[in-house]
């Protein structure tokens, strides 16, 4: 019997064997996109799991290897739009260069895109970070900051614009 056929049958020290073999390269790959270790072994977890939920849809004919990463990289993407609604541009060049192994690359790209935000007018700035890293929504950073809905759109929308056009001449 292969590792794959008892993992898909629930064998929980298939389970096991798998966490073990895995779970450094499952954490480096989340750490290259977070840069915080806390926040990369909490994705770890979670993909093991996710993983261990969808082991019926799994393939025979792919290694647990690919199909593992493959998940791990659809999540940990998934999280990243999620908590911090990185444009899909840097997405795609994040997944390129991690593809490529250029992890410089992807450091590169996180630390343009910060400074990128930290250079926005005051005002602008605070509403994008309340919006785009701690999610919050339109109308509750109007009521935090006392001021209209209307107002934190356009300061959304004003970031969004200056930050396409500084990643844009990049």
């Amino acid at each position: 019997m292969s590792l794959l056929f008892d993992f898909k049958n629930g064998n929980k020290k298939a389970l096991e064997r798998i966490y073990n073999k895995y779970h450094k390269r499952l954490f480096h790959l989340a750490y290259t996109f977070t840069s915080n270790e806390e926040e990369a072994k909490d994705l770890v977890h979670d993909i093991i799991l996710k993983f261990y939920l969808g082991r019926n849809k799994l393939s025979e004919d792919v290694t647990i290897e690919a199909q593992l990463i493959r998940i791990a990289k659809f999540y940990i993407l998934d999280y990243l739009k999620s908590k911090r609604n990185i444009t899909s541009d840097m997405v795609d060049t994040l997944v390129e260069a991690e593809s490529t192994g250029d992890i410089d690359k992807v450091k590169e790209q996180k630390v343009y895109l910060l400074k990128a935000v930290e250079q926005l007018p005051l005002e602008c700035k605070e509403i994008f970070k309340l919006h785009k890293f701690e999610g919050l929504s339109h109308k509750e950073i109007s009521e935090f900051k006392g001021v209209a809905v209307k107002t934190v759109e356009n300061q959304v929308s004003k970031a969004l614009k200056i930050l396409k056009s500084v990643l844009s001449s990049q």
